[in-house]
């Protein structure tokens, strides 16, 4: 019985495999799936090479936990070309969204929301089941526990509504609006605990902010790993969360060429000041690793 948590080096962006085997059974999660064109540097490991280097036949459940590019274009790379057990999202996109078929990328945010209506619309083609998650739930697969934390329902509504207004005919005229989306992708995204025979293991944060942890405080309290917030961002990471937490190590999923400002170095005080933990990089300037792997029973970190 084996338990492993693979972060990947896809540059600036985020995927986790989760793979958990038990008797002749194994069960494949997935949460996020790294940037589109992850694999175009030899350093990095895109959700595509991964499947196909580790020999996976099928993904039984993936997370979406929001639909920045950086966490879904991977996913666009490998649906219809390998078996999806299951999708859980906690957002879907309102029909005359989806009816567009739109594939733009002359921004980012579009290129995020079009990617989000491929993938949508994929999975309802290859009739994979999408499950739209309504309230934090804990979900079992014989010793492992993964469990999915909603934001404030007030902020997820914010956005729906904001999805709502969108005048699909003139996206370049509505600028405004897209950047609140943008932002607020960000705030109402989910974080997943992956806990393994009892014991919390993982913490996978997505890009959340602070204030996303007020109704989870009993709940985050020695996790061994904790996936550090939006890349690296110091404004997502404080002292107390990190105490509370306690965690073994913590794992910064960004590139090393500084995208968007990140990670902080600030960070870096912020941990070793407030916690006893070992900071890990997926991608930094002199790493050649493609694959950070934490063993769930022994909460520990490998280069591979």
């Amino acid at each position: 019985m084996t338990c492993v948590i693979d972060f990947l080096n896809v540059g600036f962006g985020e995927a986790t495999v989760i793979r958990y085997t038990y008797g002749d059974r194994s069960f494949c999660l997935v949460v996020d799936g790294g940037d589109v064109h992850a694999s175009t540097n030899i350093r990095r490991c895109s959700l595509t090479q991964y499947i196909r280097e580790q020999h996976i036949e099928k993904i039984d459940v993936l997370v979406l936990t929001h639909f920045h590019r950086d966490h879904i274009g991977g996913v666009h790379e490998i649906i219809g070309r390998v078996p999806i057990g299951e999708i859980k999202i906690h957002l879907t996109l309102p029909e005359f969204i989806l009816e567009t078929g739109m594939m733009d990328c002359s921004t980012p945010m579009l290129a995020s929301l079009s990617l989000y209506i491929q993938i949508l619309n994929m999975a309802k083609e290859l009739n994979i089941p999408v499950d739209v998650v309504e309230r934090s739930t804990a979900f079992y697969e014989q010793e492992l526990t993964y469990k999915l934390l909603m934001p404030e329902m007030h902020k997820l509504q914010q956005l729906k509504l904001e999805l709502n207004d969108l005048d699909m005919s003139c996206l370049k005229g509505q600028a405004e609006s897209l950047n609140r989306i943008d932002r607020m992708l960000s705030s109402t995204a989910m974080a997943v605990i992956i806990s393994y025979k009892g014991e919390s293991v993982v913490l996978l944060t997505s890009d959340v902010s602070l204030d996303f942890w007020v109704p989870y405080c009993g709940e985050l309290t020695n996790i061994a790993v904790v996936q550090a917030p939006h890349h690296g961002d110091q404004h997502r990471i404080s002292g107390e969360w990190l105490s509370s937490i306690n965690p073994q190590a913590v794992i910064v999923s960004a590139d090393d060429r500084g995208t968007y400002q990140l990670p902080h170095k600030e960070i870096e005080a912020i941990i070793s000041e407030h916690s006893n933990a070992q900071l890990y990089y997926t991608e930094a300037a002199a790493t050649t690793h493609r694959i950070l792997r934490v063993d769930a029973q022994q909460c520990s970190v490998e280069f591979i």
